[in-house]
This record gives structure tokens, C-alpha cells and sequence, in this order.
């Protein structure tokens, strides 16, 4: 496929795309699949006072600084603008100081902080906040707070004269087309800018809410993301499609007749999954509450994560195997986000012959991600049965109790932890 990677692109007629294409990758933060690959957008802005807003990830500096040549020298450069610091969005900037020395990189007090780790050397900089404005000369930038989409330094800039807002991380997708423009009658590109909101910005979406009602102020007709095709014809769709996703998401955590209990399981012998059954029939005594009891030896993380987010608490089972639990468990703590699940109420239970840490390791894990904690723990020796039988019974029963009482202090947003 012809990458143009000396492609430069007219988005308006003093704003050039000057990103890089990359078609190659297969993964993105460990995390996402690139099955379309993915872009590193970055945009400049041919003011009197010459602006660039993002750069490229470090691996791409050589095209991306023969790209930028081509339109201006380097050392013209005044202000670099840092929507979001993450490496992909701000690799090339330590190398970009080099041959712009004079310029000044411009975000929010966190993302400032964040480069100064990432850069490791003195670089000018200026602060910006919500509503303050920066003026190129003939153009105008104004800041729009966006935090916590999806890092706490998040901003949107918008360049007033143009009409153009840049969004970074928002309204973006992995999806690599040298056309560059968003088409959302293409299935693979609608598919792919909903992965992209799936992954990245679902778990924020009460920011992502705040933030779509703080551009409406505004006046835009270009949205110009960080990853992806830009949005001309099509910013009002990227903007609905948006605001539904998140809007069905805050509805899906928070809008259920019933709130729901994962019970995560694993077990070698049968013996703990007897046990979650046991368990589940003592919650369900509690009227109001739905139980999910989920073996997850072999469940797909993906299938296991939309789980964890439709779920308003979690108790999960192991056996202890060699003074631990096992790597199902390790997995699913790898995909809660204290972020979005803080506050959810986590506990443990399972099996165990001659020693039972499994329950403990739980515990102390989720005590790591931000949840609450039922900090007592049913554990019992080989098989359920007899006397534990009703002791895991009662188990479920007095867990339903304090997830009740959890669900009414989160929903409430009195996030904590339960003694």
C-alpha cells in the first residue's frame, strides 16, 4: 500500500496535517488492536506567530521533521501546543527542542509536570487553564478543559478565525487512510472509531458528557483528532455518535432496575465453583440484587472486562495453589480501572488443602485498585459441604447486606471504603 509518507494535508488553507501514517503496528498500548493500523496526527498552523499543536511518536521524528521543514524552518516555530503528553503524542518533542529552541510548549499544569519527566531537560513552557486564550498575531487559540479524557492533563484547543478544534484523544480512531477524512458510511471506520471510544474513553464518560456540553459552547465546524481521520462534513456525527455511546454507558453503570454482583471464579477441582453457587444463592435472598457467577479460566478479556464495567461489585473466587492464587485472577485485577471502578465492593472466597493465602491476595489486591473491601473472607478446607455449606450460604447472605449499603453510597457519589 502507498504510505505518502511525505504526504502534508490542506485542512484548512493555514492548517497542514503533518502527521505520520503508520499501517504496520498490530497493537496500541498493549491493550488495542490496529487491524487498520493507526495515525500520530500533528498539526501546524501557519500564523504570524507559528504553532504547532501535537507532534509524532519518537520512532517517526525523521519523516515527521522532513514534513515540517518543508513548510517553515524549525527555529520559527514559537509555540508547540500539548493537548495530551502521552509518548504517541509527544515522543518527537525532546528532538523538536533541538531545532526549535526558541519555542514554547504550551499545556495544562499536569501535562507541563508530565513533559518535564518525559523531556528530561529545561524547555520554556506556559500554562494554560479553561478560557484562557493565546494569540499567533492574525490567529487565536482558546483552551477548553477536558480533563480525564482520558489522562488528567486533557485539554481541546481551538483555533477561533478557522473554525478548527483540536481534540487530541477524542473523537479519534485507529484507522490509517492517506484520504484522511472521516467517512462514516465506511463499516471498518465506524467499527474502529467505536473501539476507539470503547477502549479508551468509555470508562470516562461522565468527562466525556461534561466535556461535549463545554464545546457546544463554542464554534467549530472542523474537529481534528489525534489519531484518525479529521471530521469536516462529518464533526456533528462524531459528536452524536459520541454523546450516545457515552450517554448509553452512564445508563448501562447506573440506570438498572437491579444491581449486579460478579462472582469470579476459578477452580481446579469443582470445589470452588460449588462454593459460588452456594454463595449466589445466599446474595439472591437479598431482593434487588442480580448475580453473575462466571467461570474465567478460559473467558476472552474483552468478555470478561464488559463484566467487570456492568457490574457494581465483585467477589471472586480461587483455590490456593502453591501459597497463591492463579493467573485468571492475576488477569482479571489487570482489567479493572480504579478510574472507573473505584468504589465498587470486591471480596474473596475459595478452596484450600494445606494453606489458604488465595482469599488475602484477593483482598489486598483489589484494596490496591481503589475498591471498597468485604474484608471477611470464606475460606474453607477441600470440599464445600455439611456445616460450610451454610457457612458459605451465610457468606452470600451478609455480602448482599454490605453491597446494598455500598451501592447506595456510590450511587450517591460517596466513594470509600466499607470496614
Amino acid at each position: 500500500m502507498e504510505t505518502k509518507d511525505d504526504q502534508i494535508i490542506d485542512i484548512t488553507k493555514d492548517v497542514k496535517w503533518i502527521g505520520v501514517l503508520d499501517y504496520d503496528i498490530k497493537t496500541f498500548d498493549i491493550v488495542m488492536h490496529t487491524e487498520f493500523g493507526t495515525t500520530y496526527n500533528s498539526y501546524f498552523i501557519n500564523a504570524d506567530k507559528k504553532a504547532i499543536i501535537e507532534v509524532a511518536k519518537e520512532k517517526f521524528s525523521e519523516v515527521y521533521f522532513s514534513k515540517l521543514r518543508s513548510l517553515t524552518d524549525p527555529a520559527d516555530i514559537e509555540y508547540i501546543i500539548l493537548d495530551h503528553t502521552e509518548p504517541d503524542h509527544s515522543g518527537t518533542l525532546r528532538l523538536l527542542l533541538d531545532i526549535a529552541p526558541a519555542a514554547t510548549v504550551v499545556g495544562s499544569g499536569n501535562a507541563i509536570r508530565y513533559l518535564e519527566d518525559i523531556v528530561n531537560k529545561p524547555f520554556k513552557s506556559l500554562v494554560v487553564k479553561d478560557g484562557d486564550k493565546l494569540y499567533l498575531g492574525n490567529k487565536t487559540l482558546q483552551f477548553i478543559s477536558a480533563p480525564n479524557l482520558h489522562w488528567p492533563d486533557s485539554i481541546y484547543t481551538l483555533l477561533i478565525e478557522d473554525n478548527v478544534l483540536f481534540t487530541c484523544d477524542s473523537f479519534g480512531a485507529h484507522f490509517c487512510s492517506p484520504d484522511l477524512f472521516s467517512d462514516f458510511t465506511s463499516e471498518e471506520y465506524a467499527a474502529s472509531f467505536k473501539y476507539y471510544f470503547d477502549v479508551i474513553l468509555k470508562p470516562y464518560s461522565r468527562f466525556m458528557l461534561k466535556a461535549l456540553e463545554s464545546i457546544m459552547k463554542v464554534d467549530f465546524d472542523i474537529i481534528c483528532p489525534g489519531h484518525g481521520p479529521v471530521h469536516t462534513s462529518n464533526s456533528s456525527i462524531a459528536i452524536e455518535l459520541t454523546q450516545k455511546y457515552a450517554s448509553e454507558y452512564i445508563q448501562l453503570i447506573g440506570g438498572r432496575e437491579k444491581r449486579k454482583v460478579l462472582i469470579a471464579y476459578v477452580s481446579a477441582y469443582g470445589y470452588t465453583k460449588e462454593a459460588a453457587e452456594i454463595i449466589s444463592e445466599g446474595i439472591l435472598e437479598t431482593e434487588g440484587i442480580e448475580v453473575d457467577v462466571t467461570d474465567i479460566e478460559n473467558i476472552s478479556p474483552e468478555a470478561l472486562e464488559e463484566k467487570i464495567i456492568t457490574s457494581d461489585g465483585i467477589l471472586v473466587g480461587s483455590p490456593t495453589i502453591n501459597q497463591n492464587t492463579l493467573l485468571p485472577v492475576y488477569t482479571l485485577f489487570a482489567l479493572i480501572n480504579p478510574l472507573r471502578d473505584r468504589g465498587k465492593l470486591g471480596g474473596a472466597f475459595g478452596s484450600y488443602g494445606w494453606s489458604g493465602e488465595s482469599p488475602r491476595i484477593i483482598i489486598e489486591n483489589f484494596r490496591l485498585l481503589k475498591m471498597r473491601l468485604y474484608d471477611e473472607t470464606a475460606s474453607f478446607k477441600f470440599a464445600p459441604g455439611g456445616s460450610k455449606t451454610e457457612y458459605l450460604r451465610n457468606f452470600g447472605r451478609d455480602f448482599a447486606a454490605k453491597f446494598i449499603e455500598n451501592c447506595d453510597q456510590l450511587f450517591s457519589g460517596n466513594r470509600g471504603r466499607i470496614g
